[in-house]
């Protein structure tokens, strides 16, 4: 009887443990044999740190790697491989599995911290997936552009465990194809700028040569007329006249043509100061990204509103953050840190951007946001000029200053909006 009764229990656990055995088996298969990097990671000891930190009193993570950005680097360290397909030891340059069983430390570069800063937020937040581009680096010595999927799995209750899963999509064709379009856009619009500075110039010499050749002709005919044995000084006094007459065309004609290539005036619209700087950072990730460049954002929670043209001062921030990512071309790449801070007092807002590139030479200093002065070999030497007029339209004003140990800091102060 005894026996009859757990028959059915019996039979229905050795069903659950051979339908068991199948997933594992269709799991293995596929983690085998699919042409993705496909990765097992144990993320026990990082579960253990994220603990500790919730002992401690500590619930905002960003706020902390913030404020010891060396946390992630741990995080990494701590994160071991327990199993790679083929296509992983493949892609990431090993000659065996074996050389991949590691912590994930050495496949992610420093750049690349505030993307596995990402994938930790997301496992805090309780977020089942993490999706994100970046770079990795491989064996051999390469870096890859590529697509980083973190996967945790949760049991019934919603409950984490120690194992996380990761897929790796090598994207570096397309990422290079971009860029050589992106580099080709680039040609394009400089060569369209040079040709239409051109055109400009041209257009300038052509209209204001006319009055000046009038003026050269009478200011003849008026020496003429008064170097006669008798002056006449009626005809000469003429011939001033139409001096005066063509250097007043003359003036016309270059302000028309310097109202012509104004922009007309700018849309000022109320904007949040900290969204407007983090979309402008994203608009530069890749030229980051290439350029082994790690970003630390610092904005004050709560910055007031400020009142301006979207699009001129995100052109502003832009511009100072391409320009620290060229400077800091100059230096190591493992040295290439870039911080934006942001402050408000209540009555203006403050935007620092620190780069650790070699700094600012003491006899440029005074030139920086002077017209046509660059540093660099085919700079025009406009952007700065451009960002502190755009600036000063604002009711701000922009200023650099030597970093605290190396680089440079530009600050860019403007008015908070405060609505009547």
């Amino acid at each position: 009887m005894f026996g009859a009764e757990t028959a059915p229990v019996t039979g229905d656990l050795a069903q659950a443990q051979e339908a068991l055995r199948h997933a594992e088996y269709r799991y293995r298969n596929m983690f085998r044999a699919m042409a993705v990097s496909f990765w097992e990671l144990d993320f026990a000891q990082v579960g253990a740190m994220l603990r500790d930190l919730r002992k401690r009193g500590i619930t905002d993570l960003r706020a902390y790697v913030a404020a010891h950005p060396g946390f992630v680097r741990q995080a990494m360290e701590a994160t071991r491989v327990i199993d790679v397909n083929e296509k992983t030891v493949q892609l990431f340059g090993g000659t065996c599995k074996a050389d991949m069983l590691v912590s994930v430390a050495p496949f992610w570069p420093r750049a690349s911290e505030p993307v596995y800063a990402g994938s930790l937020y997301a496992a805090v937040d309780g977020t089942p997936h993490f999706e994100a581009e970046t770079k990795f680096a491989t064996l051999d010595g390469r870096e890859i552009d590529a697509l980083f999927t973190c996967c945790y799995p949760r049991d019934d209750n919603g409950k984490g465990g120690a194992v996380v899963l990761v897929g790796v999509v090598d994207i570096s064709d397309r990422i290079r194809a971009h860029d050589e379009v992106t580099r080709i856009q680039a040609e394009l619009a400089h060569a369209a700028r040079v040709s239409t500075l051109g055109e400009l110039t041209a257009s300038i010499a052509h209209e204001v040569n006319q009055p000046l050749a009038a003026i050269v002709t009478n200011g003849e005919a008026a020496l003429r007329w008064l170097g006669r044995q008798a002056p006449d000084l009626g005809e000469a006094q003429a011939a001033i006249q139409r001096i005066i007459g063509e250097g007043k065309r003359a003036s016309d004609i270059i302000a028309r043509i310097r109202s012509m290539s104004t922009k007309s005036a700018p849309e000022q619209v109320t904007l949040d100061c900290a969204a407007l700087i983090e979309e402008s950072t994203l608009l530069v990730r890749r030229e980051m990204l290439t350029h082994n460049v790690v970003l630390r954002l610092d904005l004050a929670p709560g910055l007031p509103p400020i009142r301006a043209d979207r699009v001129q001062v995100q052109q502003v921030v832009i511009n100072l953050l391409v320009n620290a990512v060229q400077a800091m071309a100059q230096v190591p790449r493992d040295r290439r840190d870039l911080a934006i801070r942001a402050r408000s007092d209540g009555a203006a807002i403050q935007i620092d951007l620190e780069d650790s590139g070699p700094g600012i030479a003491p006899d440029h200093a005074g030139q920086l946001f002077n017209a046509f002065f660059t540093t660099k070999a085919t700079g025009m030497g406009m952007g700065l000029s451009i960002c502190k007029s755009i600036v000063e339209a604002h009711g701000g004003r922009i200023w650099a200053s030597p970093g605290i140990e190396r680089g440079a800091t530009f600050h860019v102060l403007l008015p908070a909006y405060t609505q009547v």
